[in-house]
């Protein structure tokens, strides 16, 4: 008989969407604040023809405002930088089911923003949308304008890079974090090497479900380029420049930092290899390798859909991880109201957990 996993594996498989076996479900006690360009200043933009699916496609640029219930401006905040290769997706899309737990099981209130996406806008625009998306909920709270008290960096693949890539920016130019300090980093399966020269790129080759070509760094290649630039074109960037690729960044002085990544995936070195180089540059980096899991695991909660689902319990363990860091790093902030409720983590996630069962 199938375990769970197997079946979860057999489900991505045969799916031929990319996206039918995402969460669906949102965490109960988070509103959703959507916030248009117009009262966020963040770039308004649309999807060129051939990228366009919806009629949102040519309204771009809407950021989600997740609320958990009795956060308040003196909560610290989460910015959350969503994946899809630099090409895809949208905080609105498949990204709110993974934003409403994050924000649940942290107590915090998370803007996740729609950052500009190739091949439509190449680098640097992501990373200078991301800082402007920090620099923002600096000074925006849930109940308006009012400064946080601290900022944690959160996102999921190409978007954990960013998330990474952003933490070094504001590192190496401290005037565009205007006096905010990042106080951690908690990232799942982060792309930080658009080299994809990782050995994890020939070693995981047929073991991970969602990246199955022959040659998964050569097939990831062309979406690179179209974010950086063919080699040939003048303003190329180089795949392994430090500003979008963080792991040719140097590592010290980083902010304490989480990252999760499945065993199974052949962006397993981009996580890996990150955290060894930072390690060794002293900062305060851990990874968590989860056996037999895969790419963006933590999005796969309610075990894949179908009538025989059932919750994926390394992504719930996950989640409870990511939870648990953000809170800690949160309860040593000064003077700060640290879970923007009264209820412990782990009530919060007992009442996630019953809700994503029942």
């Amino acid at each position: 008989m199938a375990d769970n996993i197997e079946r979860c594996l057999a489900k991505i498989a045969a799916d031929e969407t990319g996206s039918s076996c995402l969460d669906t479900t949102l965490a109960e006690g988070v509103a959703i604040q959507k916030l248009p360009p117009s009262a966020t200043g963040f770039p308004a933009w649309q999807r060129q023809e051939d990228h366009v699916e919806t009629e949102a496609d040519l309204d771009r640029g809407h950021a989600d405002f997740m609320l958990p219930i009795g956060c308040s401006n003196a909560s610290p905040r989460i910015l959350y930088c969503h994946g899809g290769g630099y090409e895809y997706y949208s905080p609105q899309d498949v990204y709110r089911p993974g934003t409403s737990r994050l924000a649940a099981v942290s107590g915090m209130p998370l803007l996740c923003f729609d950052y500009r996406l190739s091949p439509e806008f190449k680098h640097p625009a992501q990373i200078t949308d991301a800082v402007q998306a920090f620099q923002w909920l600096s000074d925006n709270g849930p109940e308006g304008p009012g400064r946080a008290p601290a900022i944690f960096l959160c996102g999921d693949s190409a978007g954990g890079g960013l998330a990474l890539a952003l933490a070094v920016r504001l590192r190496d130019q401290p005037m565009d974090a205007r006096g905010m300090r990042v106080a951690g980093v908690s990232v799942v399966s982060p792309e930080t090497d658009l080299s994809c020269s990782g050995e994890s790129y020939r070693t995981k080759k047929g073991t991970d479900p969602i990246f199955t070509d022959e040659d998964p760094a050569a097939s990831c290649m062309p979406q690179v380029y179209a974010l950086l630039g063919q080699p040939q074109e003048p303003n190329c960037c180089c795949p392994r420049d430090p500003a979008i690729s963080p792991l040719h960044a140097e590592l010290h002085g980083l902010p304490p930092t989480q990252i999760h990544v499945g065993e199974s995936e052949v962006m397993l070195s981009d996580s890996v290899d990150f955290g060894q180089k930072a390690t060794a540059a002293g900062s305060p980096v851990t990874v968590e390798v989860w056996p037999r899991m895969w790419h963006t695991f933590t999005q796969y909660t309610e075990g894949c859909g179908g009538d025989d689902a059932q919750p994926l319990q390394e992504a719930l363990d996950a989640l409870q991880q990511q939870g648990k860091f953000l809170c800690g790093l949160a309860a040593d902030l000064p003077a700060a109201d640290t879970l923007g409720q009264s209820a412990t983590a782990e009530q919060r996630w007992g009442h996630l957990c019953a809700g994503l069962q029942g």
